[in-house]
């Protein structure tokens, strides 16, 4: 039987919504605040993949759509500023913050919390370079000139890359659908059924159980003019053949607001020795990551073990492996980005400690075979150890 609705949200008040979780995470945040020397902190969300956990973790407030922003001071419950047609009926029964604002002007509503914490505050901003309005921006600048407003996201990394044991639940929770949904796809995954056919079950499993955000991506190797290339895209009106080799992925958020990620390779017909060796390589590496992910290990070397394992195959890679996951998609740390792509510049977070939830994801490609190689698993750092959370073995399946 599925959960209820009414089920999901007692849950959701007992373990990631309850008032201990709520101080907890305050806590954390207040004393950040104090060692970085804040006068105040920004968050901003938008309602976008990776653009709004920061209001859930702080208010367990969930963006339906549109965008807004929460104002913390030290020692003092934050204050949800949130655009006027968002005012009616949207608040969370967990009921973490009590003070909600709906300005005609978000900037100017922003510019009227603030004003009164002095001439010259020192604003942090979670969001700021990605996520904040430019006009709100400009109206908080213009409105308090004085003030010095930073970017605070390394701060908000910091504090939320530790997941508690309710956060560990919730994660485990989400994990347990996507199982549910890849069982499914086993099982009606056939030649000559479409894409989006497979998509149109793997949505209705997903929301029985309570997920939401649905992510789910096909990924295989497109024909075009100069040559094969790997792609990937939302499900379309293609035809399954029985040769093809399809990595089928999925990304959704739990009941309680956290994301998982889940990929496998599936195939129909028996598989050219290329593919099979890709998708050793890919297996190996993940196993070398899930290994590696060990309290004290930096991520550059998570990411070192998982490249070796993939070379010993003779497959080769030259993409970044990983990265943290929570009430957004994409959290730090980052695994292996540091080596591949910013120069050294690994983030906020650049070792392993438990109560991590990190997402494991090789990409793999030969030009030379036309292979493409894909998985990816979701793993919790727990008891100086690593584990994923799916049931299914990282393989090539065959149906």
């Amino acid at each position: 039987m599925l959960p209820t609705p009414q089920a999901a949200a007692a849950q959701r008040v007992n373990g990631t919504g309850s008032l201990s979780e709520r101080d907890r995470r305050w806590k954390a945040l207040h004393q950040a605040m104090a060692a970085e020397g804040y006068d105040a902190l920004l968050f901003a969300g938008a309602d976008y993949r990776g653009h709004k956990g920061s209001l859930r973790y702080l208010a367990d407030y969930n963006l339906a759509h549109r965008y807004g922003y929460a104002v913390m001071f030290p020692g003092e419950e934050p204050i949800m500023v949130l655009p006027q047609n968002l005012s009616s009926g949207r608040r969370p029964h967990t009921a973490w913050v009590s003070d909600y604002r709906y300005p005609y002007n978000l900037g100017e509503g922003l510019a009227e919390v603030l004003a009164g914490r002095g001439p010259a505050p020192r604003i942090g901003v979670v969001g700021l370079g990605q996520v904040m309005k430019v006009e709100d921006y400009l109206a908080l600048a213009q409105a308090l000139p004085g003030a010095r407003i930073e970017d605070a996201g390394q701060l908000f990394d910091r504090v939320r890359a530790i997941k508690s044991p309710a956060e560990l639940q919730a994660v485990q929770e989400a994990a347990y659908i996507l199982d549910r949904c890849f069982d499914r796809l086993l099982e009606i995954a056939r030649p000559g059924m479409t894409e989006r056919a497979v998509g149109a079950e793997m949505y209705q499993i997903a929301a029985g159980f309570g997920g939401e955000d649905p992510l789910f991506l096909t990924m295989y190797v497109d024909s075009e003019p100069a040559g094969p290339v790997p792609t990937f895209g939302a499900p379309r009106h293609r035809e399954l053949r029985a040769n093809d080799v399809l990595t089928f992925s999925y990304e959704l958020v739990g009941p309680a607001g956290y994301w998982v990620e889940f990929s496998r390779m599936v195939t129909f017909a028996e598989p050219i020795e290329p593919v099979s060796r890709i998708a050793r390589a890919v297996g190996a590496g993940m196993e070398a990551a899930r290994q590696a992910l060990r309290p004290g290990t930096s991520m550059s070397d998570v990411q070192r073990r998982l490249i070796t394992a993939v070379e010993a195959e003779g497959v080769k890679s030259s993409y970044w492996s990983g990265h943290g996951m929570g009430l957004d998609v994409l959290e730090e740390p980052w695994v292996g980005l540091d080596m591949v792509q910013d120069s050294g510049n690994a983030g906020a977070v650049t070792e392993t400690a438990d109560g991590m939830v990190l997402a494991i994801h090789p990409t793999l490609w030969e030009e030379e075979t036309a292979a493409m190689g894909y998985m990816s698993d979701t793993y919790i750092v727990s008891g100086g150890s690593c584990r994923a959370l799916s049931k299914h073995p990282v393989q090539l399946y065959r149906v």
